[in-house]
């Protein structure tokens, strides 16, 4: 178990020095109620949510609320919530609400955790979800663990009876707008274990580069990346790293740069009070939370940067979605006033195109943009719309699903090797080995169980290498790199699931020849049954037509053409770039953002998805190379 910093009394094993926390206001409450907030149940915009004691009284210190949203607290959101109502038996300390990311869960769930120190340690801990789904929230268990906090929990989703309910005041939360008393910060940095040294150098920046690009960010991060990591900054992401990880990387840090975000939430806790920290502002105001809770828990110089040339927003509701344009002259200027940069430091700026590209990564290319100023009239429209649509009777038919005809796959990739004539020839799932069969040069086969049926040896008298293993180990082990091979065209036909396929794709670029060419199988999946992520008898798609997806949002340097060889098309991709790092280093978060995407979620249905490309005719294709 991690030692803490605080010491506590021999007899009691309570922490000392913590005698001015509020334990005399934590009250007890039998048979309590509690409502927590439930998908379109609200009046306006307050969600109807609460605590009420037996009486059907809301309780006190049980307020939940965000800073832009209110709960609804009375007795009529009480009385419509006690139908089918749950029993949840036992002592449970009321502990605000739960939310899925987790700068929030730092923000809205903290504030009660203090009384634990006074509770018995069977008492449970009661977090109310604001999560719309059923599965669980790793982040928290961590966090907790971290703080050493180790009564068990559970997350509200449904009303509840509960036995008995423990209820304290909120010293930390966004109730409060995350302005924790200094007795409140003083407890949770004892809590903080004692940090070994950090492996990382003392000037960081945090970087959101690696998160899925519809995330908030920056334009052209990268090139700032870059620009400071020639000026001896370490280029952390913070999303890979532990949480004990990160408080170690700021305990050591002399000078940290990020922009304004979910990092900020974990720097406090441990950031040295001689650190000089520089916020790199998304917004022109600076996020009060932030602010507060910098101001509530370390005595560190911090200075917010605001350097904002320009706010883009997508067409799309999400709030935390403003691309922002920086001034880097400008913001060279500031880090040369801070002594941040020096004279003799490289420094680039982007182009115009440079920001164009960065603008358009991870999203449709028929999406549209707007300005500030454009967007509350489009959210306006966006809610028109949608009573619009429920108000209807008669939804609009689904797209049509355009028709997968013309030469079959495997009579096309016949064709290309006529007409590409690879000298090294890669294939991902050879299997039978019926497309291997169709190479006449040399050629490297990868299959994790091989069942070869068809006469796959050249005559001509070829190298041929056959590797069974997966390709995940088959790439790790180096070979092509080894062999100094260039790879001209590779058939990628393994695992159908989309993360193993970008995966393939990733390492497959790596080695491919200047005019070389990655074929990509099953993208075109006609039905939903087919397209699942578990495998079934019959035609069987599997998810990868997601790959496609990520390769036309953030790979817009690539030629892409979609054909439609039956039964599932053929993906051709060529003006390749083995040079190019921007799908591993947002690997984990494109999986993350894609892994629940299905084709019903398209604007009208699977033909939705067949408008993100043009289909073409497998014989005109080939006409053209």
């Amino acid at each position: 178990m991690s030692t803490h910093a605080f010491e506590t009394c021999p007899d009691t094993g309570s922490p000392l020095g913590l005698s001015e926390l509020p334990f005399d206001l934590i009250e007890r409450h039998s048979a309590a109620f509690v409502v927590p907030f439930r998908r379109g149940v609200r009046t306006g915009s307050r969600f109807h949510a609460g605590a009420f004691d037996a009486a059907g009284k809301p309780l006190p210190n049980t307020e939940m609320r965000t800073i832009h949203r209110a709960s609804l607290v009375t007795k009529e959101v009480r009385d419509a919530a006690l139908e089918d109502a749950e029993h949840l038996p036992g002592a449970w300390l009321f502990c605000g609400i739960l939310s899925a990311q987790f700068g929030h869960v730092i923000t809205r769930s903290l504030g009660m955790l203090w009384a634990t120190e006074k509770l018995p340690k069977d008492v449970k801990l009661l977090f109310v979800s604001m999560m719309y789904d059923e599965a669980e929230h790793g982040f928290l268990r961590t966090l907790l663990d971290t703080l050493g906090i180790e009564n068990d929990y559970t997350i509200l989703r449904h009303p509840s009876h509960i036995e008995t309910l423990y209820t304290a005041p909120d010293l930390f939360s966004e109730v409060i707008w995350c302005n924790a008393p200094r007795v409140y910060a003083d407890w949770i940095k004892g809590r903080v274990p004692k940090l070994k040294k950090s492996r990382f150098g003392r000037k960081i920046y945090i970087t959101r580069d690696r998160l899925s690009g519809t995330f908030g960010r920056h334009l052209c991060e990268d090139i700032l990346e870059d620009n400071l990591s020639k000026a001896g900054f370490d280029i952390v992401s913070p999303e890979r790293l532990t949480l004990m990880e990160q408080l170690s990387l700021y305990r050591d840090a002399d000078v940290v740069i990020a922009a304004d975000g979910s990092a900020f939430h974990v720097l406090p806790f441990s950031i040295k009070d001689s650190a000089q920290v520089y916020a790199l502002q998304r917004r022109t105001v600076f996020p009060p939370l932030i602010a507060n809770q910098l101001r509530s828990f370390t005595s560190a110089s911090v200075v917010p940067i605001d350097v904002i040339d320009d706010v883009i927003w997508p067409q799309e509701r999400a709030d935390n979605a403003a691309l922002v344009a920086l001034d880097f002259n400008k913001l060279h200027e500031v880090f040369l006033k801070h002594g941040i940069l020096t004279k003799n430091d490289a420094w680039r700026c982007p182009s115009d195109q440079d920001f164009k590209a960065s603008q358009a990564l991870g999203r449709p290319k028929n999406m549209g943009f707007m300005t500030d100023a454009e967007r509350p009239q489009f959210l306006r429209q966006l809610r028109l719309k949608k009573q619009e649509k429920k108000g209807m009777k008669d939804v609009a038919e689904d797209l049509p699903i355009p028709a997968i005809s013309g030469l079959r796959y495997f009579r096309m990739l016949s064709r290309l090797h006529e007409k590409l004539q690879p000298n090294w020839y890669l294939e991902v799932g050879t299997f039978t080995g019926k497309s291997l069969a169709l190479a006449k040069c040399n050629t490297i086969a990868v299959d994790p169980k091989f069942q070869i049926k068809f006469p796959v040896v050249n005559p001509a008298g070829k190298q041929m290498f056959f590797f069974q293993q997966t390709s995940d180990a088959f790439f790790a082990d180096g070979f092509i790199k080894q062999n100094k091979i260039k790879i001209d065209f590779a058939f990628l036909d393994g695992m159908h699931l989309f993360e193993y396929l970008l995966r393939d794709f990733i390492q497959t670029e790596k080695h491919m020849s200047k005019d070389g060419v990655i074929a990509l199988h099953d993208c075109c999946p006609t039905t939903e049954y087919m397209a699942t992520r578990e495998f079934h008898d019959g035609q069987w798609t599997g998810d990868v037509w997601k790959t496609l997806l990520i390769l036309q949002r953030y790979r817009p340097d690539l030629q892409i053409d979609v054909t439609s060889a039956p039964p599932t098309g053929l993906v051709l991709i060529r003006n390749l770039n083995p040079r190019s790092t921007m799908l591993s280093k947002k690997y984990d978060a494109l999986v993350d953002e894609f892994m629940d995407e299905k084709l019903s979620d398209f604007d009208s249905g699977i033909g939705g998805y067949f408008e993100n490309f043009e289909l073409q005719d497998p014989i005109e294709f080939l006409d053209t190379l």
